[in-house]
């Protein structure tokens, strides 16, 4: 049963749709308004919708998420403070930039850009401003839109991959029971009980902090 629900994840996960990262996208605020941390992490799953959409040839709705994402990305910053998770204001104007550079507003990439490497200036933090200050550099030379040709060629490869991933499952998990031979079945091993002493019971942190807490991890601030 544990196999079968393994496959299952793994399965849904590579079949997932575009439309899955948007749901994604509305969980994340659930029914919010747009502050931090709610308004960094669904910007992130509409920036993943939009590039979804990109691969599928669909412009329009990329281009709608594309913003979407950059306005999500923009808001949250209004809510950082001078203290606390301050950092993350130079990468949120860093991703606003990187989706109207993906719209083509190279003015408004380029302000955006500027912003980002003037926050990683005021935090010491040169890799990053130069890296911010290469992207803005390279704003004239746009992103091309995907090709019919090569949108048919990802989504080839995404499916051949799904069905190599499929087969091997199949094979994995149709003789559950086999060993390998030569594999001699060992004795269950004895287990001693041991005392354990009660735990105590903490409060549950609100969806709030852990995604606070997610995101301090993840851009090294916890």
């Amino acid at each position: 049963m544990r196999k079968l629900v393994v496959f299952l994840i793994v399965m849904s996960t590579a079949l997932a749709t575009c439309d899955d990262y948007v749901a994604s996208a509305v969980n994340d605020m659930n029914g919010t308004s747009c502050i931090y941390p709610q308004c960094f992490g669904a910007a992130g799953r509409y920036k993943e919708a939009a590039t979804c959409y990109l691969m599928q040839g669909d412009q329009q709705a990329a281009n709608a998420y594309f913003q979407k994402a950059s306005d999500y990305y923009l808001q949250g910053i209004t809510y950082i403070g001078p203290a606390g998770d301050y950092p993350l204001r130079a990468p949120s104007f860093e991703y606003a930039a990187d989706m109207q550079a993906q719209l083509r507003d190279s003015a408004l990439a380029a302000k955006y850009y500027d912003s980002a490497i003037g926050e990683y200036l005021k935090l010491g933090d040169a890799p990053a401003a130069d890296a911010a200050a290469a992207k803005r550099a390279a704003l004239s030379n746009p992103p091309q839109n995907a090709t019919g040709f090569s949108v048919l060629a990802g989504n080839f490869l995404i499916g051949a991959v799904v069905i190599v991933i499929a087969i091997a499952l199949f094979i994995y998990f149709r003789r559950p029971g086999e060993q390998p031979a030569g594999v001699a079945s060992l004795p269950p091993a004895r287990i001693e009980s041991v005392e354990t002493e009660p735990v105590s019971k903490e409060p549950v942190s609100s969806a709030k902090e852990k995604m606070r807490d997610k995101i301090r991890r993840k851009y090294g601030l916890a």
